[in-house]
């Protein structure tokens, strides 16, 4: 009868958490101290390539070999165990092992690995009984050993890959950071423009990137969608968005720059790859845009004044495409009040429903000429809650950018200072600035409840408060900047019982309550490392489309 307490003690063995390699080893030092052999050697089965690779062998390189081919092979394919009492009598057997490490196998058994769902893993060689060669008894307790090395090796393969799989994901989650940190980290303010940008990438990193940054050459405009998505093409756009923005602080002209961008990116990225790209520089003072686009496309400029569309083509080849000597000239844009520059990825454009219908530009046009009049990071919102409810659960498959560019409509902006003397002032203003009666009486309530709360409650600093007042449709949109604020979001304020008796009723609450009830939309944002907060209201807008 089998002694027991060394297949007990192994079995103890192969159950601790080990690494592949030091598994392996255990594994064979387990099948020749068993089976009083002189060697062993472990065949791992790679299903993709149908083929076993020797992982460890005591004085020879790695080997792979087809299953099927040889005893090993053969082993593999049959998921039987194979006892050869004379290997140089057997034609299945491939000397040309022996020949590479020296050594003279005489006899063999190959053990099948097969785990308990049945998966072949692997074959076990076991060479070289010490006394003799390999018996009955030897074939029945090898088949106890190989079950139980079949399980081990599985959950050490199944634990590497969870392992591996966590390095990509950190790896992934910092090239997210990194590709994250070249984004701007806020929207420049361009006086006369409301400027937007956003990238949501399909993996943790992606292949789009964009940019809006004053430099001294104007408005720096970006937009740019490497091919593919994941690790690869987000260091593709990152590369480019930091070769371009290097190339403006040399003082690099809009072609220069371009085109010596287009030449570094032909020579380092591979042939398959390439970046559309919008490359722009908008002068805020003449409100002249010029760009080049490379492969990128469509450009849509919605004219306010004619409630229309101009939609431009690409003006040359997609960065890295190949190298270029000259361009041609760059196309020019006048930005009107009101109008709205788009760019916007294929991301978007090409989302998916379950019936395969994409989300096309149809929907985008209508979407951009019925919120054109509100503010860009609202527009950015709902196309993408717009986009993402045609999905309908689909997974998105691919990153979606937004840039958006808008010349403000005529208005007025004051600053003020933080004192209730101001208030005075404050209707002065919006008397020259909102010419409706009845909608300058309501604008002057909602604005003397929000500026007296920052008074009292806000910070004690000399900084100014600063009003904007634009007209929007048949209505204004109003936005309060407080530059030394403390976060308080006026649509969180609790909610007042207006129902209760009066000596039941908690003090306070109501002037912000009678606010949210009088606006036709309250927004709030904080930037937090500025320290500053933005109250955007408007009013007489119910009416307009939207």
């Amino acid at each position: 009868m089998t002694d027991l307490e060394p297949i007990l003690a192994l079995a103890g063995k192969l159950a601790a958490p080990y690494d592949l390699a030091t598994m392996l080893v255990e594994v064979v030092d387990a099948a020749t101290q068993v089976l009083g052999a002189e060697r062993a050697s472990v065949w791992l089965y790679e299903a993709d390539s149908d083929e076993l690779v020797l992982r460890v062998a005591s004085d020879i390189a790695p080997v792979r070999m087809a299953a099927g081919a040889g005893i090993v092979g053969t082993c593999a394919r049959t998921r039987k165990l194979i006892n050869v009492p004379d290997c140089y009598a057997d034609a299945r057997f491939d000397p040309r092992v022996d020949r590479k490490s020296g050594y003279r196998t005489r006899c063999l058994l190959a053990l099948p690995l097969i785990d308990h769902q049945e998966a072949l893993v692997g074959v076990m060689q076991v060479l070289n009984k010490r006394h003799g060669v390999f018996d009955a008894a030897d074939e029945a307790l090898g088949g106890v050993l190989a079950a139980q090395c079949a399980v081990a090796l599985q959950r050490t393969l199944m634990m590497q890959q969870v392992i591996e799989g966590e390095k990509l994901r950190r790896e992934m989650e910092t090239a997210r950071v990194v590709q994250m940190s070249t984004l701007p980290a806020a929207m420049p303010q361009v006086p006369g423009y409301d400027l937007y940008g956003t990238f949501r990438p399909a993996d943790l990193t992606g292949g789009d990137t964009f940019d809006l940054a004053l430099t001294e050459q104007g408005l720096l405009i970006v937009l740019g969608d490497a091919t593919g998505h994941g690790i690869g093409p987000a260091l593709s756009v990152t590369q480019m968005h930091a070769m371009l923005r290097m190339a403006l602080r040399l003082g690099a002209d809009l072609e220069l720059a371009y085109r010596s961008v287009n030449n570094q990116l032909a020579e380092r990225l591979p042939a398959d790859r390439f970046i559309t790209a919008f490359i722009g520089l908008l002068d805020p003072a003449t409100h002249r845009l010029r760009f080049h686009s490379g492969g990128q496309a469509p450009i849509l400029c919605y004219r306010a004044k004619r409630a229309s569309f101009e939609e431009h083509k690409p003006t040359t080849f997609p960065l890295a495409a190949m190298p270029l000597e000259r361009l041609r000239p760059a196309t020019t844009l006048e930005l009107e009040p009101g109008d709205v520059l788009a760019l916007i990825s294929d991301g978007i454009y090409e989302c998916a429903d379950a019936r395969g219908e994409d989300f096309g530009a149809e929907r985008v046009r209508r979407l951009i000429a019925e919120r054109h009049d509100g503010p860009m990071a609202e527009l950015a919102a709902a196309l993408l809650q717009a986009v993402q409810a045609f999905a309908d659960g689909t997974p998105q498959a691919d990153d979606m950018t937004l840039v958006l560019v808008k010349r403000e409509p005529p208005g007025a902006q004051r600053v003020f200072r933080r004192s209730v003397q101001s208030l005075a002032q404050l209707v002065a203003f919006t008397a020259e600035t909102v010419m409706d009666t009845k909608l300058r009486r309501t604008v002057d309530l909602v604005l003397e409840e929000l500026f007296t709360n920052i008074v009292k409650y806000g910070r004690a600093s000399d900084t100014l408060v600063s009003i904007d007042i634009r007209r929007l449709g048949r209505g204004v949109r109003v936005t309060i900047t407080d530059p030394d604020a403390e976060y308080f979001d006026p649509q969180r304020a609790p909610q007042p019982d207006v129902g209760a008796p009066l000596e039941r009723r908690e003090p306070g609450g109501l002037g912000l309550h009678l606010v949210r009830e009088l606006v036709d939309a309250l927004e709030y944002r904080y930037a937090r490392e500025e320290r500053t907060g933005r109250i955007t209201f408007s009013l007489g807008t119910r009416d307009a489309v939207h």
